[in-house]
């Protein structure tokens, strides 16, 4: 696939970034009180104040639309295929194990997920929106990693005694989470430092990285530290070309962690191998493993687990102990269907692909390295959810909307520049018939 470089902005593409103004604004607030979440700190009870800010943002983008006779919403394949893996879900609750709770958990996860990925998709109209809104997210998770770092050297907050725990609940809550939700931004901040010519600027998104990166070991999540693994060598194969010292880099920083991580550490990581010497490490693996039967025993032979599920976070009522299945495909699968599972893949897996795409396309052109990085970066993201929701029930969550969000603008970005730069045809003119091509 040929993808030229992206044209110059139009005054059309900056009449559309005015007109969704107020949308975009709307959804730069709703990013920073989704990571810090102030019905937390503030003492305003359970006032839906982040649901108002998503709300009145998507109203302001819907009302443009309609003033201006447009579609509510443009359709990219991303959000046809969450489109359809919504209502595979909304026929699971139906036929479900317990509807109610179903419902529950699609209104409270997966629709503010799934409206906000709309909202995002539709008022991040140029590469500088859409990098702004990466540092809004990169910056708002180096502010929790360093939270997460404080509380860990003073003692305070930890999971299971001696685990880095989140500033606030959520998704930052669980020292696993906490680990996967740094991952998938490590990237983003690396390529933010690579792509920034100012040297501060280079300064304090490489400080975000090493913040982002040693939150991460500090959990002591052995996902985390897998994922982690994966994604300093995805970072070190896509960036050496470009940049031979990054490889001696990621090499050193593989060293010092080598060296400076307690014997602690390293026990608890090696459990994953050998779990015989961690009474605490081998009841986690035989859980995981439990579950694991548990969720092909589920379905079984029952045509309608097969194809429906057995409804919205409903698994824990089969399960093993009422847990909650470790592994968001085996989620998706179990409790939406293989149907639904299908879709999910083809949402990640078909991202990452065409960020590859574009990361090729660009990857010689010096004039536009900004987006061979951005390419490169949420690719990496990606791949990062890919390998650490392996280890998580994070299927109807944030981890993987908000970066698969970002891919998706870039990728209508350069796939629009790419109709701008196409000359319109030409008619023939002053030839006779017979000389005409056919």
């Amino acid at each position: 696939m040929s993808i030229p470089a992206p044209a110059a902005p139009s005054a059309f593409r900056a009449s559309a970034g005015r007109r969704q103004s107020f949308a975009y604004g709307g959804l730069i607030v709703f990013t920073i009180l989704l990571y810090f979440r102030p019905n937390e700190w503030l003492p305003i009870g359970t006032f839906p104040l982040v649901k108002i800010v998503a709300l009145s943002s998507l109203a302001g983008l819907f009302i443009v639309q309609i003033s201006e006779g447009r579609p509510l919403s443009l359709m990219p394949r991303e959000l046809k295929l969450l489109l359809g893996l919504t209502g595979l879900m909304l026929v699971s609750m139906a036929v479900g194990l317990d509807p109610a709770s179903s419902f529950d958990s699609f209104t409270n996860d997966f629709l503010k997920v799934l409206l906000i990925f709309v909202l995002m998709v539709n008022v991040v109209n140029t590469f500088k929106r859409l990098r702004r809104l990466i540092e809004v997210t990169v910056v708002c998770g180096m502010l929790l990693a360093f939270g997460s770092l404080v509380q860990f050297a003073r003692g305070q907050n930890l999971g299971d005694g001696f685990r880095a725990t989140g500033i606030v609940g959520g998704m930052f809550g669980n020292p696993n989470d906490l680990a996967l939700s740094l991952n998938i931004l490590l990237p983003l901040a690396i390529g933010l430092a690579l792509s920034r010519p100012a040297i501060a600027v280079k300064l304090f998104y490489w400080s975000c990285a090493g913040l982002l990166g040693l939150a991460t070991l500090v959990s002591y999540s052995r996902a985390g530290f897998l994922t982690l693994a994966v994604v300093g060598l995805f970072l070190m194969v896509r960036l050496r070309r470009r940049y031979p010292a990054f490889l001696a880099l990621g090499v050193t920083a593989a060293l010092v962690v080598v060296l400076v991580a307690p014997g602690s550490f390293w026990a608890r990581v090696f459990t994953v191998f050998d779990s015989s010497g961690d009474a605490q490490a081998a009841q986690s693996s035989e859980l995981r493993w439990s579950l694991l039967w548990r969720a092909l025993e589920v379905a079984g032979f029952n045509p309608q687990r097969w194809l429906l599920g057995v409804g919205i976070s409903n698994f824990h009522i089969v399960s093993v102990r009422e847990l909650a299945q470790h592994n968001a495909y085996l989620q998706i699968f179990n409790e939406v269907g293989l149907p639904a599972f299908i879709l999910y893949a083809m949402f990640i897996f078909g991202l990452i692909r065409a960020m590859g795409r574009i990361a090729r396309a660009y990857e010689r052109d010096r004039a536009h390295r900004h987006v061979w990085m951005l390419a490169v970066s949420l690719q990496i993201s990606l791949v990062a959810y890919a390998v650490g929701s392996f280890f998580a029930p994070v299927a109807y969550l944030w981890y993987l909307y908000y970066v698969a969000g970002f891919a998706v603008c870039l990728k209508i970005l350069v796939l629009a520049s790419n109709r701008r730069r196409q000359p319109a045809p030409q008619k023939e003119q002053g030839r006779v018939w017979y000389l005409r091509r056919a």
